[in-house]
């Protein structure tokens, strides 16, 4: 089965960047982890300065925040442009502990999810930041989580 999203495109790279997670990539983890809800999946090339990257993120705005007019709500996805220098190195870290499994797997137990989950608004987002992944997002279960401090994906996936 082939997952059906909008795909908003793929921002022309800035000269030193690349990115980190091919399509194809994306698409075969999505269906291994048999996601059958994404609304759209964009390729960004944001430059910006920061102490960590952003590297991929999963939101979905809780169904509650429309009001008036109730319809399943499904998450989009964003693929961020790194540095060349560092993607190699990004690479590693994402097959290392499966990351983007780990990633297609919450969009998976988002999809499931009670209302009083899907009501609230839902994030997960992998950075690089110091040599590492680091993750944030929003728990299984019991709605949103405030944001708190970043985890490596080990200590995040319990291992």
């Amino acid at each position: 089965m082939v997952l059906e999203y909008e795909f908003l495109g793929r921002d022309k790279l800035v000269k030193g960047f690349t990115y980190p997670i091919k399509r194809g990539d994306l698409d075969a983890a999505l269906e291994r982890a048999g996601v059958t809800e994404v609304e759209s999946v964009s390729y960004t090339c944001c430059t910006g300065k920061s102490d960590k990257k952003l590297i991929v993120d999963a939101s979905m705005t809780g169904e509650a925040f429309h009001p008036g007019s109730w319809h399943k709500k499904s998450p989009s996805i964003g693929v961020y442009a790194v540095r060349i220098v560092v993607s190699q190195r990004i690479k590693q870290l994402l097959a290392e502990p499966d990351v983007l499994d780990e990633f297609t797997r919450w969009l998976k137990e988002l999809e499931g999810a009670e209302n009083v989950r899907r009501d609230q608004r839902q994030y997960y987002k992998v950075f690089f930041a110091d040599d590492a992944l680091v993750i944030e997002h929003t728990q299984a279960t019991g709605g949103a989580r405030p944001p708190a401090q970043f985890m490596s994906c080990r200590e995040c996936s319990g291992r």
